[in-house]
């Protein structure tokens, strides 16, 4: 006790012999109202939907991302892969771990990405589940109809969830096929 009050006269924090009484209008206003505080998100941030995989089938999942960005929130909410107790629960990603992802053009509702990291040898349903995986999710935000792949500049064939290869753009309904029902 001695040591605290030693520590407060030394900070200049002036002691009293009664407690005083605050100004209604000194106290802010997140402090104002009795009860638990606010669980609402800032208005700087958005819930977007993204896509991992649970038993060979991609689930939707939400994530706050920053609403100044939502296509670069999405990018890294994939990227970043799922939670530990998303985890817990059997979800996974079928992103490789080292791809990245970065966005190149947009134009209307039209995204180009570009794929880069190691090329690896991974199964045909793995490839699908990946590229489905992206696609769902850029394809979520209201703004966005379709998605090309490019690496290196050249675009790149993807697999479609019936297994045929496209360089055409791809919309969430060529991979409706693989969501969990």
């Amino acid at each position: 006790m001695v040591a605290a009050l030693v520590v407060l006269v030394g900070c200049g924090v002036p002691l009293q012999d009664r407690p005083a009484p605050i100004e209604p209008q000194s106290i802010p206003s997140r402090l104002q109202s009795p009860g638990v505080p606010s669980a609402r998100p800032s208005a700087a941030e958005a819930t977007v939907r993204v896509n991992f995989v649970r038993e060979n089938r991609l689930v939707s999942l939400p994530r706050r991302v920053p609403s100044a960005d939502l296509l670069d929130g999405v990018i890294e909410a994939l990227t970043g892969g799922p939670t530990s107790s998303e985890q817990a629960a059997g979800v996974t990603s079928a992103l490789p771990p080292d791809l990245s992802l970065t966005v190149v053009t947009v134009q209307g509702s039209r995204v180009g990405l570009e794929l880069s990291g190691a090329e690896t040898d991974r199964s045909a349903t793995e490839n699908v589940l990946a590229v489905g995986q992206i696609v769902l999710s850029v394809t979520a935000l209201p703004s966005v109809d379709e998605v090309t792949f490019w690496r290196n500049g050249a675009p790149v064939e993807a697999l479609l969830a019936d297994g045929a290869l496209t360089t055409e753009p791809l919309t969430a309904a060529d991979y409706e096929a693989l969501r969990a029902p």
